[in-house]
């Protein structure tokens, strides 16, 4: 089957079309006044005029819009329907055909690919998903369901009960090949911070990092001198990655983590300007 690599609503031939009217206009006029016609010149100056709107049109359903092609229109009222100092004869009807045909190739050429959308952090957030699906292959729903578990309680401020789920999903890891030392890293930084949050304390100095082996599995990674709290840091990439493995683990809490992905999202955001 033949796909139609053309853009939705352009018409690729559109702009033969502004030539064709307004060189053929000038042409009609020439032929008239050879015959001594006495209002000859008005098909050349309608053959401009309407080859401006032929190149408003073609300008309209681009993706992108040239702002001069689409005032064309108006360029040609007053150059030859507004009465002016300017001649509107043939010389000067051939300089505008000439100009108008430059305009629709130069619509054609630069302004049919549609604006590139930015990338939000949504889209980030999936590409940074899609990037580390290796790690959560091996996960089974149950310790998929623990894993999504531990960062949900987290985020209610549930933080014994965080401390518990992180304990349990980090038991099941041992029984996975390969290990995901990333998760188990993420799993065990989570439950520290539960822990510490729990009894109302606070750990300068966490047990439990990510090493250089985790970087690549990370979805904020920063150059040395731009980390300005490392131990946040790494908690707020162990958010991301308990995240990214719950939803795609774990049927059963995909809707609760849904509601809670602006919550992600606002971390990932908070070190757009790191990055």
């Amino acid at each position: 089957m033949k796909t139609n690599t053309t853009p939705s609503g352009s018409k690729p031939r559109l702009w033969i079309a502004v030539p064709a009217v307004s060189f053929g206009g000038i042409g009609i006029e020439l032929l008239l006044f050879s015959v001594g016609f006495p209002y000859a010149v008005w098909a050349g100056i309608a053959g401009c005029v309407v080859a401006s709107c032929i190149l408003f049109y073609q300008a309209y359903l681009k993706p992108r819009r040239d702002i001069v092609s689409l005032f064309t229109p108006l360029y040609a009222f007053l150059i030859f329907i507004v009465p002016n100092e300017i001649s509107s004869g043939v010389i000067v009807q051939t300089f505008y055909a000439a100009t108008i045909t430059l305009l629709a190739v130069r619509v054609e050429k630069m302004f049919n690919a549609p604006k590139p959308r930015e990338r939000t952090m949504k889209d980030m957030l999936n590409e940074y998903i899609s990037r580390i699906a290796p790690i959560f292959a091996v996960i089974d729903e149950e310790t998929g369901h623990l894993i999504a578990q531990s960062l949900l309680t987290y985020k209610f401020g549930l933080y014994q009960s965080a401390a518990e789920k992180s304990t349990e999903a980090l038991a099941r890891l041992d029984a996975i090949t390969p290990f995901p030392g990333a998760l188990a890293a993420a799993l065990s930084i989570l439950r520290e911070r539960a822990g510490d949050l729990a009894d109302s304390r606070m750990t300068a100095s966490p047990e439990h990092t990510f090493t250089e082996a985790d970087y690549d599995a990370l979805a904020i990674r920063l150059r040395p001198d731009r980390i300005e709290d490392p131990v946040a840091l790494d908690l707020d990439n162990a958010l991301v990655l308990l995240y990214a493995v719950g939803i795609e683990t774990s049927p059963d809490d995909e809707q609760a983590l849904e509601e809670h992905q602006r919550f992600v999202i606002q971390i990932l955001e908070s070190y757009k300007e790191k990055s």
